[in-house]
């Protein structure tokens, strides 16, 4: 299996190329005619341990980014 990849078909960020910010960070840019909205960040907590950060577009869809610390 090639560096980077899961089994579930996804890339995995190694965490040397992850950093931690308090800055607001823009995701994606609104199509014509889209509403213009800012998306929400959840982040999914198991313990004291962030397993996933759950990103809600403007436009509904959810995308889930699953946190490995191994």
């Amino acid at each position: 299996m090639d560096e980077g990849q899961t089994g579930a078909g996804g890339l995995v960020v190694p965490a040397a190329q992850v950093r931690v910010s308090d800055e607001a960070v823009p995701i994606g840019a609104p199509s014509r005619g889209e509403s213009v909205g800012e998306p929400k960040i959840q982040l999914v907590r198991e313990g004291g341990v962030i397993r996933a950060i759950e990103v809600i577009c403007s436009c509904g869809e959810l995308i889930r980014i699953r946190c490995d610390y191994s």
